[in-house]
């Protein structure tokens, strides 16, 4: 005779909460523990490029190259070896000197104080501050201007989407309907590496928006427009908030009626 237990339905219930809570607490952390280790990393990526800009600096004429030599098969001599190139070294050196070179006399001097290993406080605000709160090491590039985003080519059918003063050099275009449509269709199966380069200059650009506009509004700029002009602006303020709100439900409508209609294909 074959028995089966009956789990109350309040019993299950309690329990599925707390199995949730305990997920979203988990979740949670190892979202802060993530956040912390990429802060991490980047202030790691800058203590390495203290220490080989220092290095280089007391290397003798040609012994830099040598430190590369991957050929050398001298176990006695110290090179880098298959740890990393030249190239990412300078790249590394390049974040240093363009964070360092950031800040003010006082400021850089707490930022090497705290790159070469002293008790300084706001190492971590300094490290955000230079960086422009860099989460990766690649993030801290690409903020830095070390290394740059994908150029487009001739076979990029999808028009740049940013604007005069951000981060997108190309600066405003007006999309005709078919323009839209291309980028429609290629956000619907873009490769990582586009998506992430789309992703960061989407950040960059939204950073700019706030920027300027916090500028504008809390700089009293806005008091210059007259009454009827600051209404008008607000009310657009408004409207663009709710066409953010609602970006997905309309990307989807529009994809859809595409279908539907006959000039949307996948």
């Amino acid at each position: 005779m074959k028995i089966e237990l009956s789990i109350p339905f309040s019993t299950r219930v309690e329990l599925d909460v707390s199995e949730a809570n305990r997920l979203h607490r988990y979740a949670q952390a190892q979202a802060e523990m993530a956040a912390c280790a990429g802060r991490n990393a980047v202030t790691a990526g800058l203590k390495l490029g203290k220490l080989l800009t220092e290095l280089k600096a007391v290397t003798p004429h040609g012994g830099w190259e040598k430190l590369f030599n991957r050929n050398n098969d001298s176990k006695s001599e110290s090179c880098f070896r298959f740890e990393f190139t030249s190239r990412s070294a300078n790249q590394y050196m390049r974040c240093y000197k363009t964070a360092a070179g950031r800040l003010a006399n006082v400021e850089r001097y707490l930022l090497d104080a705290g790159l070469s290993g002293e008790p300084v406080n706001d190492l971590a605000a300094l490290v955000d501050k230079t960086t422009d709160g860099a989460e990766t090491p690649r993030q801290m590039m690409l903020n830095l201007g070390v290394i740059s985003t994908r150029k487009r080519t001739t076979h990029d059918r999808v028009k740049p989407l940013g604007f005069t003063g951000a981060g997108n050099p190309d600066g405003a275009l007006a999309l005709t309907p078919m323009d839209k449509l291309a980028n429609d269709l290629a956000a619907l199966n873009l490769p990582p590496d586009e998506l992430e380069r789309r992703r960061h200059q989407a950040e960059q650009d939204a950073a700019c928006l706030l920027k300027q506009l916090g500028t504008f509004v809390d700089q009293g700029y806005i008091h210059l427009l007259r009454l009827q002009e600051r209404e008008l602006f607000a009310e657009s303020l408004a409207a663009y908030a709710r066409k953010i709100s609602n970006v997905d439900e309309q990307r989807v409508k529009a994809t859809m009626d595409g279908l539907v209609n006959g000039t949307t294909t996948l």
